[in-house]
């Protein structure tokens, strides 16, 4: 078998194949170092043609980065190649781009669709990073939103810092008295937002949120649960 390349430079092979997105040469007769100088030069592996007892059975194009030799037993070596763009650095590149952006355009969605692709949202960091205010960051597994504008440090984390950080609820209930929203146990640490006029449920009691002063739809961020507020933000409404 014989494989000859753009400049007509030929070499003896005994295998050659694609495996996804590589081609794998097999020969014998040339060193590592000699097929690494056959193979590095791009206009040389520009169009490499291989022929079998006369016949031509394959052409391949575009396999101009050389990426590995490798050692086989019985003095057989093979070489990796790859076409520029799918070299694994590359691919790896692109991933990270595409994650980068998907990232920025996460930030636009809203808390319910958020919820749907947490993954997606970078972990909170405290190494002096600047938060906008409705930034939304993975910690500890938990989805939160960023309440005001500020430069992350230790001790400001979400979970701790309730002034700067409220959980992400995910809003699938419709908070009426039928159909409470269900208060998680980590809302004296995360924080929740309640709206007028709308239900809640906690540890089997629902409670109405009627904050007087403040006009029906209104949101507020608070930090205890409703048990703890009941007079002040909210009245029993119902025992399950």
């Amino acid at each position: 078998m014989k494989l000859t390349f753009n400049d007509a430079t030929e070499i003896n092979i005994q295998q050659v194949r694609t495996y996804g997105d590589y081609l794998n040469i097999l020969t014998t007769g040339n060193t590592p170092e000699q097929l690494r100088v056959l193979f590095e030069d791009a206009g040389r592996t520009a169009h490499m043609v291989v022929e079998e007892r006369g016949q031509i059975i394959g052409e391949y194009d575009g396999y101009t980065a050389f990426y590995r030799t490798e050692c086989y037993t019985g003095q057989i070596y093979g070489v990796t190649m790859y076409k520029p763009e799918t070299l694994p650095e590359v691919q790896t590149e692109i991933q990270q781009a595409a994650v980068a952006v998907a990232r920025i355009q996460a930030q636009e969605l809203t808390d319910e669709q958020a919820l749907t692709v947490k993954a997606i949202y970078p972990a909170w960091s405290g190494e002096s990073v600047s938060y906008a205010a409705d930034y939304k960051v993975l910690h500890e597994d938990v989805l939160y939103k960023c309440l005001q504008a500020h430069t992350s440090q230790a001790g400001w984390e979400p979970g701790v810092a309730p002034s700067l950080w409220a959980a992400v609820d995910a809003g699938t209930s419709a908070g009426t008295l039928e159909d409470p929203i269900p208060v998680p146990d980590t809302v004296t640490m995360a924080g929740m937002e309640y709206e007028k006029g709308k239900y809640y449920s906690e540890n089997g009691t629902v409670y109405l949120m009627n904050r007087g002063g403040m006009a029906e739809g209104e949101k507020v961020i608070l930090y205890f649960a409703p048990s703890a507020l009941v007079g002040q933000y909210f009245e029993v409404a119902a025992t399950e």
